[in-house]
């Protein structure tokens, strides 16, 4: 996973780029990937897809052509879809296309001008104190042009035709919490899932922002009603708190399953309803047409987000491991989970069976036998049993499936 950031991060990876492009070139080494190319201008809802962008060469310089800022220093010095501009200008009119970060003044931050037109830098708030002339030159050679908005889609065919959708996006150059760190975490997920037989169908998108998430689901409208489940990850690198978000209806059985596991791995997280913690493609999702359950999981917020301070240094394997291994978790007891019906009448006679627990061995299954006996009429799936008694699923599907063996419950899939 630290490879890949490291490889990827300081990339100009912008909505519709060469440095876009590569990167699921890259991931597409890793993974296998379809890339779904959209041509720029196709309508996609109530959307269009921009044009493709590009950045040669960016300065500003003072009259006696001394550089005070650079494109060569750092990608994020020119605002993303910044217009061109070679001009002379005044430093009243400069100050307007300048955008800094007074909160972390020693931080270049990210600015983007996808659908609006107009040019600008970025740079460190420290530094302003050295444009103390009155004219500048400002140079930017950035290109608007007719491009393809790609797509990277990973899928992993399980039993059913029912989909899980895992999203990313890779749209943040020069950043890695946001966004490489979701990306990375995705693909060992899927890597992962990979090996396995699987009863959900699983889908790894790696989009631009909105926008791409958008296209694919405009220009693949079958799919949609395919879609069961959806997780959106990003920025699960740093040292911060996990926060939740929820779906739309904030009680789906994927808003439970990971409360559930959040509650059972982590010390603290905080959760919200969606869009109270972060606004991303987990939006489209959950939106009008498409209806998605899908939750996002980051450990949003951090200090250096949005800005060149978003680097290697605040990420850590150990911090991708833990966020990757929650969400392993979260698929599988979706994946796994069933509804068990009773074939038995009266209570059953567990020793005769085997399926007597010692409460010297395990008390709180011994606490629970009779409980979870009642459980089995067909109206519970494995999962809401133990949702509901607050155990551990994997102890209750375990000894669930004993009464499977000895033929004492038929298993009903989930739907």
């Amino acid at each position: 996973m630290i490879k890949l950031i490291k490889d990827l991060w300081f990339k100009r990876r912008d909505i519709i780029s060469d440095g876009f492009d590569e990167s699921l070139k890259y991931i597409s080494k890793i993974i296998p990937l379809k890339i779904h190319k959209i041509p720029s201008g196709t309508k996609c809802w109530t959307w269009k897809v921009p044009e493709k962008w590009s950045v040669k060469e960016a300065y500003i310089e003072d009259l006696k052509g001394n550089h005070l800022l650079d494109l060569k220093d750092h990608p994020l010095h020119v605002i993303s879809y910044s217009l061109p501009i070679d001009k002379i200008v005044t430093m009243a009119e400069l100050i307007k296309h300048l955008h800094t970060n007074p909160a972390r003044p020693d931080a270049i931050p990210f600015e983007f001008k996808y659908y609006e037109r107009d040019w600008g830098f970025c740079i460190q708030h420290n530094k302003l104190k050295k444009f103390n002339k009155d004219k500048y030159k400002v140079f930017i050679d950035s290109k608007f042009e007719k491009g393809n908005l790609e797509v990277g889609d990973c899928t992993i065919k399980g039993k059913r035709d029912e989909i899980i959708v895992l999203v990313a996006h890779l749209c943040h150059p020069a950043m890695v919490n946001d966004d490489l760190a979701g990306v990375a975490a995705l693909i060992e997920i899927a890597k992962e899932l990979a090996k396995k037989k699987n009863n959900y169908t699983y889908k790894f998108l790696f989009v631009p922002e909105t926008i791409g998430s958008i296209a694919y689901l405009s220009q693949n409208e079958t799919v949609i009603p395919k879609l069961k489940y959806g997780i959106f990850l990003e920025m699960v690198g740093n040292d911060g708190m996990h926060a939740l978000q929820l779906t739309r209806q904030g009680n789906t059985k994927i808003d439970r399953v990971a409360r559930y596991v959040m509650k059972q791995k982590l010390e603290n997280f905080r959760e919200g309803p969606l869009g109270k913690v972060v606004c991303n493609d987990e939006m489209v999702f959950n939106g009008p047409g498409v209806d998605n359950p899908m939750i996002s999981i980051s450990r949003f917020p951090y200090p250096e987000y949005h800005t060149s301070d978003d680097n290697p240094s605040i990420i850590s394997k150990k911090n991708l491991e833990e966020s990757k291994n929650l969400i392993l978790e979260i698929l599988d007891i979706l994946d796994s989970d069933y509804i068990p019906k009773r074939k038995f009448k009266g209570m059953v006679f567990l020793s005769g069976y085997g399926l007597w627990v010692d409460y010297r061995t395990n008390k709180k299954l011994n606490e629970n036998i009779d409980q979870i006996m009642f459980m089995l009429e067909g109206d519970k799936s494995i999962f809401g049993i133990a949702e509901e008694l607050d155990m551990d699923y994997y102890e209750v599907l375990d000894y669930i499936n004993k009464f499977h063996k000895k033929g004492l419950i038929e298993k009903i899939d989930v739907r």
